[in-house]
């Protein structure tokens, strides 16, 4: 942990020496995706120091982690928000494509999620290999658990990119959902560099590996009983959603994760050549 710190430390005396604004005066730069109409913004050149999983399968080594941080020589484009239902709408139209859980004649999907959305709402009920193949077509890309953290943190040092403690500003969450569902796009405070619902709304799926996938940003819009003894939004549960620690691929998990679920979407990444934006 004091290594960890040291490296933050680090990571802060950099930031302060060069300049890690997303753009003049600090406005966000934009990238307009032809394919689907997406707005992807700027995230800038820099580093994340976060905890990497030992690859000893020994078993009392299976929980060990070591303080490393990740550089991004180059910057990115990232999805302003999440895919929305009228994006993979357009999708699904132009392609055909059926989703996985309507082949496997789930009760729910997302065309009709089990709760009210409109086309400006992030499409859930989608699977990790759903969404690379959205991603495919509008030729771009979903992000590593690494890059995901990285744009997420935006430049800062607290918990969440606002701060340390919940603030309903930035975030949906059940406190302000009342556990009915997802809520439009980028309705909420967007973080440094431009990025709306890094935490809130949809899940998120990130790379990890070549066939294994983490997901982040959750903040259990439904369900509102995952409260706390006092009757409060339980905040650890958010807190996890951005920790600074890698998962680790494992092919083949003792507990598989759902294929889908109904806060489980995704957004976009673009990765450019080393010095160029465009």
């Amino acid at each position: 942990m004091i290594r960890l710190l040291f490296i933050m430390v680090c990571l802060d005396m950099v930031c302060w020496s060069s300049s890690c604004s997303p753009g003049p005066h600090g406005a966000a730069q934009v990238w307009r995706n032809p394919k689907d109409d997406m707005r992807f913004v700027w995230v800038p050149a820099g580093s994340l120091a976060v905890e990497v999983p030992s690859e000893s399968s020994e078993p009392n080594e299976a929980g060990e982690t070591s303080p490393q941080v990740v550089a991004f020589r180059d910057g990115f484009w990232l999805g302003r928000t999440e895919v929305t239902i009228g994006q993979f709408r357009r999708f699904a139209m132009e392609t055909g494509f059926v989703t996985e859980a309507e082949r496997a004649g789930n009760q729910w999907t997302w065309r009709h999620p089990g709760f009210p959305q409109k086309d400006d709402h992030p499409a859930v009920y989608l699977s990790y290999k759903d969404s690379l193949q959205y991603a495919r077509w509008a030729g771009v890309d979903l992000p590593t658990e690494a890059e995901w953290l990285y744009a997420c943190k935006a430049g800062a040092n607290t918990v969440f990119y606002w701060g340390n403690e919940l603030d309903g500003r930035y975030v949906w969450h059940r406190g302000n959902t009342e556990g009915t569902g997802t809520r439009p796009v980028a309705r909420k405070l967007p973080n440094a560099w431009g990025l709306h619902d890094m935490v809130g709304n949809a899940r998120e799926y990130c790379k990890v590996g070549e066939t294994c996938f983490a997901t982040r940003g959750g903040a259990w819009t439904r369900c509102p009983a995952y409260r706390s003894r006092t009757g409060s939004v339980n905040q650890k549960l958010l807190d996890a959603e951005v920790e600074p620690r890698l998962h680790k691929c494992d092919p083949a998990p003792q507990y598989p994760p759902y294929a889908w679920d109904d806060d489980r979407g995704f957004r976009c990444i673009r990765r450019v050549a080393s010095g160029q934006q465009d």
